[in-house]
């Protein structure tokens, strides 16, 4: 499953970004670019992260970005960018991210399937020092294709 969500064009590794806003957008612009949300959706996600901060980080240097359920999602959707050196997080205590995936969701139940997907793969070792070092593409979409 996630590796019919998580292709290729949807992956992007060596990313040169300074601020976690600019991660938010290059990681969303994957998506729009696919067809797989609209324009809004990508400031949804920053919204999130102005009025929550960033609980996203789901483990040490690793961020996942979400915006409002609804209409401007056309699918349930992801995509993942390695960054070639650290973002952080500077308006929040400065927390580091070495990577970031953008989650779209239709509504609060449909993605369920995915994220409990999404779970397992960050289980995976060789996955997490993968995108946590910049490692490389094809080396992270081969992991991908296992789940």
């Amino acid at each position: 499953m996630i590796k019919d969500t998580l292709t290729n064009e949807l992956v992007l590794t060596n990313v040169e970004c300074k601020t976690w806003r600019e991660a938010i957008q290059i990681s969303g612009n994957l998506l729009l670019k696919a067809g797989k949300i609209k324009e809004p959706f990508i400031g949804s996600m920053a919204k999130v992260v102005e009025e929550l901060g960033p609980y996203m980080i789901l483990l040490p240097k690793v961020c996942f970005f979400h915006g409002q359920p609804g209409e401007n999602v056309n699918e349930p959707c992801l995509s993942l960018i390695v960054f070639k050196d650290s973002v952080y997080f500077d308006d929040f205590e400065n927390q580091e991210i070495k990577c970031a995936f953008a989650f779209g969701a239709i509504d609060s139940d449909s993605h369920m399937q995915m994220l409990m997907k999404v779970a397992q793969l960050l289980q995976n070792e060789e996955f997490i020092s993968l995108i946590t070092s910049n490692g490389e593409k094809d080396k992270i979409l081969e992991i991908i294709q296992k789940y």
